[in-house]
């Protein structure tokens, strides 16, 4: 199975999220010493990735943001753990097993992440983009008398 990065309106947000889709899968199908390679290569995208979007989300005023930049947090620092873990003894059962378990839940987290989390972002990246909110037009009561 792939992981699924699903698409928001946003290409470079898309193309990230799919670059991001393909070195979990990478992940999840290393073996030997091309699993930490492989770990350091998604941690690598995922931090600027990450750093890229946290920006954005600091200037946002939505109340999502403090918990998509903690769910960012979060999976750095599993990442973290999980390649300390890794490096220490790469060829263990411990380590194949946390490898494991990290690449198969971050094909679950990816997708709920990028439609509850992103879709935000990218609606923000739109709308700075094209100056202001989405234009919505409503018919005024005509004025008394």
């Amino acid at each position: 199975a792939m992981t699924e990065a699903p698409a928001l309106v946003d290409p470079t947000l898309d193309a990230d999220h799919a670059k991001l889709a393909d070195l979990v899968d990478r992940l999840a199908a290393a073996k030997g010493a091309d699993v930490l390679a492989s770990l350091d290569a998604l941690q690598a995208h995922a931090s600027e990735h990450f750093a890229l979007e946290d920006q954005e989300l600091r200037q946002m005023r939505d109340g999502n943001a403090s918990c998509h930049l903690d769910e960012h947090a979060a999976v750095l620092k599993s990442m973290d753990e999980v390649r300390g873990i890794v490096a220490a003894g790469p060829d263990s059962t411990e380590s194949a097993h946390l490898v494991a378990r990290l690449a198969a839940e971050l094909r679950r987290w990816l997708p709920e992440h990028v439609t509850a989390m992103d879709a935000g972002v990218a609606h923000t990246r739109t709308r700075s983009r094209l100056g202001g909110a989405p234009v919505v037009l409503t018919r005024r009561s005509s004025p008394p008398g």
